[in-house]
């Protein structure tokens, strides 16, 4: 059963990617793709951080590789507003010092 919930809205030129629930080895593809689909379509991605309840490797591994489609596309893209449990995970990983990440959103 999957956990997630996936989301998106375009602001002030922005394209955020909401991700409420549990991203791990069974949703993290779902993540995934819905990056890159964003990546592919807007010049400015944020993923909004703030509604996951766990995030696993397989997690972080999507949000790495909706960076390097961005990177490789020459796109702007940060991790935002992560949760409590999110930012636990991110600090432990040091995920700030390969992925841009801020604490609110960029609109």
């Amino acid at each position: 059963m999957d956990n997630i919930a996936i989301t998106d809205v375009t602001r002030d030129g922005w394209n955020i990617v909401s991700v409420t629930g549990r991203v791990d080895g069974i949703t993290a593809d779902q993540l995934e793709v819905a990056l890159k689909n964003a990546v592919a379509i807007h010049g400015q991605v944020a993923v909004d951080c703030s509604g996951i309840d766990y995030i696993s490797s397989a997690g972080l591994r999507a949000l790495l590789e909706g960076a390097r489609a961005a990177q490789l596309a020459t796109r702007k893209f940060i991790v935002c507003s992560p949760s409590a449990r999110a930012k636990q995970v991110f600090d432990i990983s040091r995920m700030h010092l390969v992925l841009p990440m801020q604490e609110s959103l960029p609109c």
